[in-house]
């Protein structure tokens, strides 16, 4: 399972060191996507099908809509031999990262935050719906 916060920065050259824990599970075919919240998700190649797979509960047209946007924006990298990835240009913008970066383990897959995105987070504070959200869980 994918877990724990990370801070490290991201070089001149948009190379962005994923921490070995993570590394090790995501593996060497990574597939790195926007997301709504205006971070970016890392998926190992595992749960990239998995994810992909989902596609298919959607009407033809839904399915088409989300597979366009969804897949013309994703990319595959794999970590070089000091564990780093390279994170496009247009990733880098969408995601509003600068310079240092935040990399959060979220069970089957990763977060990456720019710093001032995750500060803006507050996650100090309980979200309002938490309760609510774990009740569904059944914890």
């Amino acid at each position: 399972m994918l877990m724990g916060t990370y801070e490290h920065s991201i070089d001149t050259k948009n190379r962005l060191i994923i921490p070995a824990k993570l590394k090790e599970q995501l593996g060497a075919n990574i597939t790195i996507i926007k997301d709504t919240d205006k971070c970016l998700c890392l998926y190992s190649e595992e749960e990239w099908l998995k994810y992909t797979a989902t596609f298919e509960t959607l009407t033809k047209s839904e399915a088409k809509v989300a597979a366009r946007y969804i897949c013309a924006n994703a990319h595959q990298v794999q970590p070089d031999s000091q564990g780093r990835i390279l994170i496009p240009q247009k990733m880098i913008e969408f995601a509003g990262i600068s310079k240092n970066v935040v990399t959060v383990g979220c069970g089957k897959y990763v977060e990456i935050w720019s710093e001032e995105r995750w500060n803006e987070l507050n996650l100090e504070d309980e979200p309002e719906n938490f309760a609510e959200i774990l009740a569904k869980l059944g914890l």
